[in-house]
């Protein structure tokens, strides 16, 4: 006895088509929807399904091809039930069925069951794939036609918009899905029609849903932006809704997927949490960079005029030293400030790399991780950057020696370098626009790092290294400080456990590496007799500018502000100015060079500051000053300043 299964929505359809195949022999199951019939097909293998088009939970068009994807309901035949044979015409081969009946009078469709039945008899049903049983014995209805349109037009729609869109029955299962649903929920249409919305969803995120969709009875629920559920690896949020008719409720699940938004939000706020601890690490190095003048300054002139016997030498030695041990955790909260970092210079990170493989603070890292084994692989032929030789051997260093701190136990890290164009952006924890870079790479085989220390390993003093061994806790800091004023960008890809991988990415310059600079001996940059107006606003900076330019032969004249300065040369005249950029209160140094340009047109100057070159520093060269010298100062420094510029 064959077996037949008729899905259709219309109990007297259902009825008639028990009594005619019953009659017939045929061993009948009847289901009212989609859903039924999947059910049924669980246990119930028929060898011929009659079905029909348009019906609730799951109709005609999306279940034939879900049958037919079954591999036990691959040779089944299935023949469609259409209502709408008038006004839209089915290609029954493309939604996997074999034969199409119109419905229409009871007599007539009797006829068209049971040609389709002897057809199939004689294995000669491939006859009528191309064939709509019973279409002459039906008429077009305006309406339908109507409706039909709209519901394509809305389909079109669906299918089409960035959100998700699922309809649920009111035992949570999927009856319908659009496009972008299909996409987030990550399986295929076949696969998640009929399947219970809760799983789709894995650990605490499915009880989550559960939770809401207990609450759905008191109102619509959502799964706000701000705290979203995982789907698939998607941060998703939801809007859940019931709709109700006379006859049955159904819910309607919007899904959007917040990832991208999400990832950009996190990265906006921590660039605005750096941005705001380099506002207050810009702030604290600018005051200790003037008290560190006179530690660092002094001594260079004290030993000037000491001979090579005194016993002064060496504790001299020692303070201006300290000092610049000192000075050197300033400009770490510089370049965390993004306010000490000259890029101009073009070079090679290869060179950079292996000098800081053979500088002494390597070979002091090397004594306390001896079982550390640390390898590198890089590329011959590697581009140039525009960058800052001390800034990038120090992010180099300071990247190693957290790989070696995450290998207690030993381990290894690898150094590498690569020449790359970027085709498309990369989305990582940094943004990596289009464009050609070169890229250097540090992996270890350490502990790895959680996810919540992850978003937090660039701020400053946010640390799990040793305390007393490891540095300022700036290190991180100062990585991501230098690779932002190198226009670069930062990727991390760690896993608890396993290791962690560190790459960085610089934009590429075709300009060829500058030559070594020469030595000089003082006597280069003395001076001869010229009149040099040292303009500052903090007194001990006055003084130690002022008695490194005497040192050097230079008449000088040191005055406290802008407003005094331009008071001065009024009714004087100097050859050279040495401006501070930065003067409170009062006008800076770019407002005092204007000023003074009204009355002494080529007047010489120098700028003086401890950041790097601001807009204001470029827009006062613009203006005519020359040379830029930064803080604190070096006699060989400020002294080949003002003797390039006065020549």
């Amino acid at each position: 006895m064959k077996k037949i299964l008729v899905v259709d929505n219309h109990p007297v359809m259902l009825k008639f088509m028990s009594s005619l195949l019953g009659k017939k022999g045929y061993q009948v199951l009847t289901a009212e929807d989609g859903i039924s019939a999947l059910d049924i097909l669980e246990t119930f293998i028929p060898d011929l399904i009659f079905l029909d088009l348009i019906m609730p939970n799951i109709n005609g068009e999306k279940l034939c091809p879900i049958i037919r994807d079954m591999p036990k309901f691959k040779d089944t035949y299935i023949v469609i039930l259409s209502g709408i044979a008038a006004e839209e015409q089915v290609n029954v081969t493309e939604i996997g069925a074999n034969a199409c009946i119109a419905k229409g009078p009871f007599n007539e469709m009797t006829d068209h069951v049971l040609t389709v039945l002897n057809k199939i008899d004689r294995d000669e049903g491939n006859d009528l794939t191309k064939k709509v049983l019973g279409y002459k014995a039906v008429y077009k209805r305006e309406v339908t036609k109507e409706l039909l349109c709209e519901k394509r037009h809305s389909e079109i729609i669906y299918q089409n918009i960035s959100e998700g869109i699922l309809e649920l029955n009111v035992e949570e299962r999927i009856l319908y899905a659009n496009l972008m649903a299909i996409s987030l929920c990550g399986v295929p249409e076949g696969a998640l029609l009929a399947s219970k919305f809760s799983t789709l969803f894995e650990g605490p995120h499915r009880k989550r849903i559960s939770e809401i969709m207990n609450l759905i009875d008191k109102g619509d629920q959502k799964i706000p932006y701000s705290s979203p559920i995982i789907l698939k690896g998607k941060q998703i949020s939801l809007t859940i809704l019931t709709v109700k008719d006379e006859e049955d409720k159904s819910i309607i699940v919007i899904l959007k997927d917040v990832s991208e938004q999400r990832r950009l939000e996190s990265q906006l706020l921590r660039a605005q949490k750096m941005e705001a601890i380099g506002t207050l690490a810009g702030g604290v190095a600018h005051d200790l960079n003037n008290i560190l003048s006179g530690i660092i300054s002094y001594p260079e002139l004290l030993l000037l005029d000491l001979p090579e016997d005194s016993p002064l030498r060496k504790p001299l030695l020692t303070i201006q030293n300290s000092g610049e041990k000192a000075a050197v955790v300033v400009q770490d909260l510089l370049t965390l400030a993004r306010r000490g970092v000259n890029v101009e210079e073009i070079v090679n990170l290869n060179s950079i790399i292996s000098i800081q493989l053979k500088s002494p603070e390597y070979e002091n890292l090397k004594s306390f991780h001896s079982n550390v084994d640390i390898k590198t692989n890089l590329e011959k032929d590697l581009l140039n950057i525009k960058g800052s030789t001390a800034h990038l051997g120090k992010t180099v260093f300071n990247l190693i020696s957290n790989a070696a701190e995450a290998m207690p136990d030993g381990g290894k890290v690898f150094i590498s370098t690569e020449n790359l164009y970027i085709d498309r952006p990369v989305k990582s924890y940094d943004h990596v626009t289009e464009g050609d870079y070169v890229t250097v790479k540090v992996i270890d085989t350490g502990i790895g790092i959680s996810e919540e220390d992850l978003k937090r390993i660039f701020e400053p003093f946010y640390t799990k290294k040793v305390m007393g061994r490891s540095g300022s806790g700036l290190g991180m800091s100062v990585v991501w400080g230098t690779v932002k004023d190198h226009n670069g960008y930062i990727d991390v890809e760690s896993t608890e456990g396993k290791g962690t991988t560190f790459t960085l990415y610089f934009p590429v310059t075709r300009e060829e590496l500058t030559t070594d600079k020469p030595l000089f001996s003082i006597e280069d940059y003395m001076g001869k007799g010229e009149s040099i107006l040292v303009i500052d606003d903090v007194k001990e900076q006055r003084e130690i500018a002022s008695g490194m330019l005497k040192k050097l032969g230079y008449s000088v004249t040191a005055i406290s502000g802008g407003e005094e300065a331009i008071e001065y040369m009024k009714d004087n005249s100097a050859d050279l100015l040495v401006l501070d950029m930065i003067m409170d209160p009062g006008i800076d140094g770019l407002e005092t060079y204007k000023k003074i340009l009204n009355f002494h047109p080529k007047q010489k100057a120098v700028i003086a500051s401890g950041f790097s070159e601001t807009d204001r520093v470029k827009k006062a060269k613009k203006l005519g000053v020359g040379q830029y010298i930064k803080k604190p100062y070096v006699l060989e420094k400020i002294g080949l300043a003002v003797r390039n510029e006065l020549e």
